[in-house]
């Protein structure tokens, strides 16, 4: 068992306990109630599929046009979760409409998630756990799929539960089998959009990368299909994303309220997307002026950094 320090500001140490989480029923309530897997927008759990003795413990979509599968554990991860998740892929694969269904139902889905429906589904897995075998990943080479591994821990401080999620680095020895292999940087972005329009891209991603080292904020940026984003480890807390091969926009993570109480002179806002927790204004130049949208730098970075505090304040107060 791990133990997780806190240090405050005045340097006072506070031991934080690891406790394991069992059933793995708990880990799933805690995803999918707290939303705290980014930019996935879960469609349901518990999802029957072949018999009905089989069930994908949470099935969703993501704005990189996959579905993606979630199979969660509550003890150490071994060999025997590939096969399982490759029959929920086939399944997916082979039952797309039945994913679409449940995409046509949600009531928070927006116009921003460019899912394509018309062409074959691209499957994502992810694989949720306190830890994983070596064996596990070896085995992920022999799988054509784009697979995340994320270790799940829960500490405890007097009344306080704190969640630590870690995506594990897959062997490089993967990346050939992946449905793209290449870097996210300029030269992709102008064979799939307005070259133009990705000039702009870049320059504002540049600058938003040099906002936050100017802030003192530790982020790590992350280029991905139509979007670059800037994280607090795992979690989003801003970035820009493409909304068509044109237009673009930069966003902001906040819940609805927060977002809609802040006001910006001169800026188009275009809309908040309940799913992804955030507010999502219009990109025209690179000229943006950064400086503008410090009261959604701020709120976005404090929500990020302080929400597990809030979620737990919540579930205690239950």
């Amino acid at each position: 068992m791990a133990n997780l320090i806190k240090i405050d500001q005045e340097g006072a140490e506070t031991n934080l306990n690891e406790v394991e989480v069992h059933p793995e029923e708990k880990i799933e309530d805690i995803l999918y109630k707290q939303k705290i897997l980014p930019d996935i927008c879960i469609l349901k759990r518990q999802l029957q599929s072949y018999t009905g003795q089989e069930r994908i413990d949470l099935i969703g979509v993501d704005n990189e046009n996959n579905i993606v599968i979630i199979e969660i554990k509550d003890e150490e991860i071994d060999e025997n979760v590939i096969p399982q998740v490759m029959r929920y892929a086939f399944w997916v694969e082979t039952h797309p409409a039945a994913i679409k269904n449940l995409w046509l139902e949600n009531p928070e889905k927006t116009e921003e998630l460019e899912f394509d429906w018309n062409k074959t589904p691209n499957i994502k897995i992810m694989i949720i756990g306190p830890s994983f075998k070596s064996s596990v990943q070896k085995l992920l080479n022999k799988i054509n799929y784009d697979v995340e591994l994320i270790e799940f821990r829960k500490f405890e401080e007097e009344n306080n539960d704190y969640i630590f999620l870690n995506k594990l680095q897959v062997e490089k020895e993967k990346t050939s089998k992946l449905r793209y292999a290449g870097e996210y940087n300029e030269e992709f972005y102008k064979s799939q959009r307005n070259p133009e329009s990705v000039d702009i891209f870049m320059k504002v991603a540049k600058r938003l990368e040099q906002y936050a080292k100017d802030r003192g904020w530790n982020l790590k940026r992350s280029n991905n299909m139509s979007y670059i984003s800037f994280k607090y480890g795992f979690p989003i807390v801003f970035g820009i994303s493409f909304l068509g091969s044109k237009s673009m926009a930069i966003f902001f993570k906040v819940p609805r309220n927060i977002a809609e109480s802040i006001k910006v002179d001169g800026a188009t806002f275009y809309r908040y997307e309940d799913e992804w927790t955030q507010a999502v204004y219009r990109l025209e130049s690179a000229d943006i002026d950064l400086e503008k949208f410090t009261p959604f730098f701020d709120a976005s970075y404090e929500y990020v950094t302080k929400r597990r505090k809030r979620y737990f304040a919540q579930k205690n107060s239950k």
